[in-house]
């Protein structure tokens, strides 16, 4: 495949996962919530707090997409293996290390303060791991491909 082809394959899956968040963010999420609270007038207060906890932890995979689609610019021009698309790989991990660190404090708290289920928690746990999977990933890439750049750098110096 050629790097052109590659490229447009990440930004494929960036748009495509950016009109999901946003149809998420915007519309499912929202009107899920609004819907419970109607069902269930005791919930009503937790619709507020959960919906801006959901979207403030939602702005860092959003930031995240932002350097994908930095990084498949480097792609295109086939220049992977650099110090610059290391570190915008490894601002990704870091990004998401917190931001799920954050979602499992954010759970843990609307539990404790009766404005969430058990369930929820539960269910949380399988997206930080989903998470935190991801990021050591990441995190695994920014390193080898820091290696690679070293190495790079060095054969091109030789040359």
């Amino acid at each position: 495949m050629s790097s052109k082809t590659l490229c447009n394959l990440v930004r494929a899956a960036v748009i495509a996962v950016i009109i999901c968040g946003i149809a998420a963010c915007g519309y499912i999420l929202p009107s899920w919530g609004a819907s419970i609270a109607k069902d269930n007038p005791e919930f009503a207060n937790c619709y507020l707090p959960w919906f801006i906890f959901l979207w403030v932890s939602a702005v860092p995979c959003f930031a995240i997409l932002v350097l994908v689609w930095k990084v498949s610019t480097s792609i295109k021009r086939e220049q992977v293996f650099t110090i610059q698309t290391a570190r915008m790989v490894k601002i990704g991990a870091v990004l998401l290390f917190y931001d799920m660190g954050f979602f499992f404090i954010g759970n843990i708290l609307l539990l404790l303060l009766n404005m969430s289920h058990p369930g929820i928690l539960l269910l949380s746990f399988f997206v930080d791991i989903f998470g935190l999977s991801l990021a050591v990933l990441a995190a695994v890439l920014s390193r080898y491909l820091t290696k690679a750049a070293v190495l790079q750098e060095e054969a091109d110096n030789t040359i």
